[in-house]
């Protein structure tokens, strides 16, 4: 399978689809994949720059320590995905589901997350002072950085018993 990226390049991968492929340590600045199934994953220390990731499906997968600044992953969602010490920042997450995410210790600074799903998430990351979470909608179970207040930034909450 290939990966077209918008620099030009094309990246192999040993895969027959991108749901649960092994995509570790893979240079994907610029891909286009918009829409992708990318499930499941393995995209460790990948680095996914100006990548475009609009609608993709990235549910469970594993982004620790990926680079995705700049970005564009609107409506994509990353439900249950692993995403601590990934670097997100000026990336674009507008209306990106990220319930039951972890992004401990994740760089989101100066990222867009307006009407992101937030619920469960783990938030405790670097740079949400920064961070566009206006419109988004998280829930009790969110865990957020000691000391911020989410109502302030913009972001409602809900109980998740509802």
């Amino acid at each position: 399978m290939v990966i077209r990226c918008e620099t030009g390049e094309s990246v192999s991968v040993k895969a027959d689809a991108l749901a649960g492929a092994d995509l570790r340590d893979l240079n994907l600045h610029r891909a286009m994949l918009d829409g992708a199934d990318l499930r499941g994953a393995d995209l460790r220390r990948s680095d996914l720059r100006s990548a475009g990731l609009e609608r993709a499906a990235l549910d469970r997968a594993d982004l620790r320590g990926a680079r995705l600044p700049a970005c564009n992953a609107s409506s994509a969602s990353f439900e249950g995905a692993d995403l601590r010490e990934a670097m997100m920042r000026s990336g674009i997450f507008d209306d990106a589901n990220f319930t039951d995410a972890d992004l401990g210790g994740a760089d989101i600074g100066r990222a867009c997350l307006r009407r992101a799903r937030l619920a469960g998430a783990n938030l405790r990351c670097t740079g949400i002072d920064e961070a566009d979470l206006s419109g988004s909608i998280a829930d009790t179970r969110t865990v957020w950085p000691d000391g911020f207040d989410a109502h302030a930034r913009g972001v409602s909450i809900v109980d998740e018993s509802t």
